[in-house]
């Protein structure tokens, strides 16, 4: 019973930190306290009760989603709050045992789970701007000179806008010495939304809205990653 609560509240953790991701992009910390607080006095309810839950593997499991979760922050792959996400996580639900997969720590099943979701972005882009290519778009106009291998990459991250792009999106590109050029950057946390018209852009992915389809992936269905190991080893043996 205290299993099937503690994944309803992370579950509600992550759908209304993804609402506000999409909404503002901002989520008050607030919430984190709240859902924290909610998942250390379910462990504290285990023991009163005499659950003997393995405080340990919760141990690990917090430290886990703690380094890996800031150390991605660090690296500006991600925000502060998918960092805190992370963490309030393993407080809730630090452990999961159903469905296939690699190994019981949550937050890291959730993690691999959204990265791979993620992957389906680059997917739709490549496809969109394929379509536009074969439709005779000039979406290479003034970048002309960059190599393909920049053009393939700019593709499958991003793509041309036409006019405003939103109000969500970096410019992925900028001018050097009077040439336009692709711009790679990974320290996108610390950078502004653009405003420009007609340049190439990112979107500011919404990491918390595909770590919550990822969270929904990993109760109904387990680990992404196992599965793909698996059919790898099925196809290979």
């Amino acid at each position: 019973m205290l299993l099937e609560i503690r994944l309803t509240l992370c579950g509600a953790m992550f759908i209304i930190s993804a609402y506000f991701d999409l909404k503002s992009r901002e989520i008050d910390d607030k919430l984190w306290w709240i859902f924290g607080a909610l998942g250390l006095t379910l462990t504290v309810t285990e023991l009163f009760l005499g659950y003997s839950p393995n405080l340990l593997f919760y141990l690990i499991s917090t430290v886990l989603a703690a380094g890996v979760g800031f150390a991605l922050y660090y690296l500006g792959f991600y925000g502060g709050a998918d960092a805190k996400a992370l963490l309030v996580c393993a407080l809730l639900a630090p452990l999961f045992h159903r469905n296939l997969i690699l190994h019981p720590f949550t937050p890291l099943i959730v993690l691999v789970n959204s990265a791979i979701l993620t992957l389906s972005l680059a997917i739709y882009y490549g496809i969109s701007n394929l379509i536009r290519i074969l439709r005779g778009e000039k979406i290479f106009e003034g970048l002309e000179h960059e190599p393909l291998h920049k053009k393939a990459l700019a593709c499958l991250l991003g793509f041309k806008a036409k006019g405003r792009a939103g109000p969500f999106y970096f410019q992925m590109e900028k001018e050097e010495e009077g040439k336009r050029r692709f711009d790679f950057s990974l320290l996108r946390a610390y950078e502004e939304f653009t405003t420009k018209e007609g340049v190439w852009v990112t979107p500011g992915i919404p990491l918390l809205a595909f770590m919550a389809a990822g969270y929904v992936v990993t109760v109904v269905f387990g680990d992404l990653l196992a599965y793909i190991l698996k059919a790898l080893v099925k196809l290979v043996v």
